[in-house]
Parts: structure tokens; sequence; C-alpha cells
């Protein structure tokens, strides 16, 4: 197929300045591909195609030539080192003189070794900074008054709490229903910060993989951790009670949250 009825050669197309067949303008090349016929250029100047189309199926163009050559077959005996491909051409025998690999492979190889220590760095990095912040909670309390003490100024009053015995042996639902203590607890046992262990503690002694306590922490603008944590429990240990929730804030050393928790007051029908 040809655009041009005065220039038979298809590399080249009829330049109406010059009036003359002039050839294609190789920076229009590049490996893989090789000029349409006559540039897609007519011979009163439009265009009917663009200037290059790709290599046909095994034909091959380093991006020095205007045309695709066909790839070459290596003779029988001869192993093949190089198979064939759009920008180089089949090599065979020992491979001593193989083309060595387009710039722009070597390239993308780079790039992907560069995205991957990238990627390693991020994650080691996210690891760290995520071991060093589960290392603490908070050590602030709030007193009835709503001021804020150390628990070191608490620590007399703490050692006092001792559970009521219903208390103790209530389900651990009633926490989540004294809505007074909960509120409490959550203001106790939520923020993350230094020397003592909170929320995200007491889910891994519960024994909640730390994926599922992460994305509790995500969604702390909406739900409380604590609660959400409290829910938790109910459902995978139904047997569990005020107690036992006790035991584990006494093996966090929470005795300030014991305190709370010798609040709940069942009634007689709650046990």
């Amino acid at each position: 197929m040809s655009y041009s009825y005065l220039c038979t050669d298809l590399q080249t197309y009829f330049n109406l300045q010059t009036k003359q067949c002039v050839s294609c303008d190789m920076k229009w090349i590049k490996p893989g591909y090789e000029f349409v016929p006559n540039c897609g250029y007519e011979d009163n100047g439009g265009r009917r195609d663009s200037h290059t189309q790709k290599c046909a199926d095994n034909y091959w163009n380093d991006g020095k030539s205007g045309k695709c050559q066909m790839c070459s077959a290596c003779p029988t005996g001869v192993p093949t080192v190089r198979q064939c491909n759009a920008t180089v051409d089949t090599c065979c025998g020992l491979g001593e003189n193989c083309d060595p690999p387009r710039v722009d492979n070597q390239m993308e190889i780079r790039l992907v070794i560069i995205v991957l220590l990238a990627c390693v760095m991020v994650g080691a990095l996210t690891y760290f900074i995520y071991k060093r912040k589960n290392k603490s909670c908070q050590g602030l309390i709030a007193d009835g008054n709503g001021k804020v003490a150390s628990l070191s100024q608490r620590d007399g009053q703490e050692s006092k709490a001792v559970l009521i015995p219903q208390a103790s042996a209530a389900p651990l639902r009633m926490v989540l229903d004294d809505l007074d203590v909960l509120e409490e607890l959550i203001i106790l046992l939520d923020p993350e910060g230094h020397g003592v262990k909170c929320t995200r503690h007491l889910a891994s002694y519960c024994n909640f993989p730390s994926t599922w306590i992460n994305y509790t922490y995500s969604m702390r603008d909406s739900k409380s951790p604590l609660k959400t944590l409290l829910e938790g429990v109910t459902t995978k240990y139904p047997e569990w009670t005020v107690g036992d929730l006790a035991r584990l804030l006494g093996e966090m050393g929470r005795t300030d949250a014991i305190v709370v928790l010798a609040k709940l007051r069942p009634s007689v029908h709650t046990v």
C-alpha cells in the first residue's frame, strides 16, 4: 500500500516545498517500530496515518533502520542464545557476539530493585515505630473531680480496691451496661502514652491478634477501642466475669482501673 503516486520508495514522501521525494526523518523511529508507507503523507501534504507503526510478529528493528527486518533463524545444530523480539534479532552460538540488553530494560530492572528496597525500608520503619508505640500507654488518670493525677499519687487508694463478691461473679456484660463505669474505664485505658499498659495490651492479654487491635485503634474516632474489645470478649468468651477482667487488669498493673470496677453494684438478679 502506498500513500504517494510520485514517490515509489515507501520510505520517502513528497515534499511540497522542494517538490522532491525526501526520506522520512529518522527522529520519528524508535526501537521496535518502522515507517508506514510514505511516512503517512499524501502527495498534497495531507496526513493519512501516523509516521511509524510497530514491527510485525517475527520482525525486529533496533531503531537504526526505517524498516523492520525478519528475525533470523539459527542453523541446525547451533543453539539459540537469545530469542528474537521486536528490538533485537536472534542470537546464535555461544553468545559472545550477542548485543547487550537495551538500556531501557536495565533501567526498568533498576527501578524494580529500588522500589522493592524502598518497600522493605518502609515496612521495617513502620514495624519499628509500631513496636515503640506499643510499649507504653498514658500514665495519667482523672480523680472524682475531673483533675488529672499521676498513678503514683493514687497508689494508696488503688491498693485498697476490692471487688465485692457479687460484682466479681457478675457477667462481664455488666461493665458494658454500666455507662458510668464504662466511661471511666475508657478514659483510663484507651489513651496511649508512656509508663503503663492500656487497652491495646488488654486486647493482647485476651488473645486478640495485632491486626484486629490495630484496626480497632484506627477506628477510635468513631468508637472506643475498649468498648469494642469488651464486646468482642463477651462474644468470644461468654463465660467470662467481671472478676476475670479484674484479674487481667491486675496482671497489667492497672489497679486504678480495678478501683473503677469496684464501683459496680449488681442487683441480685444480675448474677
